[in-house]
């Protein structure tokens, strides 16, 4: 008896974690904080023309680069370290698809500190 209302009571703390609900976001802009060793989405949709705001959110430096090279937050906020509360918003006018990653905790391969930014429909 004891196994099974332990078992449900750990059922019911995953469901109320969300899984991986919360791992996208969506929008015309769109805001991610950087955690330590994280984002706080991992894939983010904006439209052509969106913004996409990064928000120094851990106790560590992070920031955000395309693995094509084409964007990085450094281009807007004029230091590859964001801190706590440094923001880098960038507008994305090219449809595509983007990996990003942090370079003080993730790798262009999309390992570790690192997402996907898809810019209009995935059809364009």
């Amino acid at each position: 008896m004891r196994r099974a209302f332990l078992a449900v009571v750990g059922a019911l703390l995953i469901v109320s974690c969300g899984g991986d609900e919360g791992d996208t976001a969506s929008g015309d802009d769109v805001v991610v904080q950087m955690f330590d060793n994280r984002y706080q989405f991992t894939e983010v949709t904006v439209p052509v023309g969106g913004t996409v705001t990064f928000v120094g959110a851990g106790r560590n430096p992070h920031n955000a680069v395309s693995a094509d090279e084409s964007w990085s937050t450094e281009d807007v906020f004029g230091s590859p370290e964001q801190h706590e509360g440094d923001k880098a918003t960038l507008t994305f006018d090219q449809p595509g698809e983007y990996v990003f990653f942090c370079t003080f905790h993730g790798n262009a391969g999309g390992d570790g500190m690192a997402g996907t930014l898809i810019v209009g429909s995935t059809g364009e």
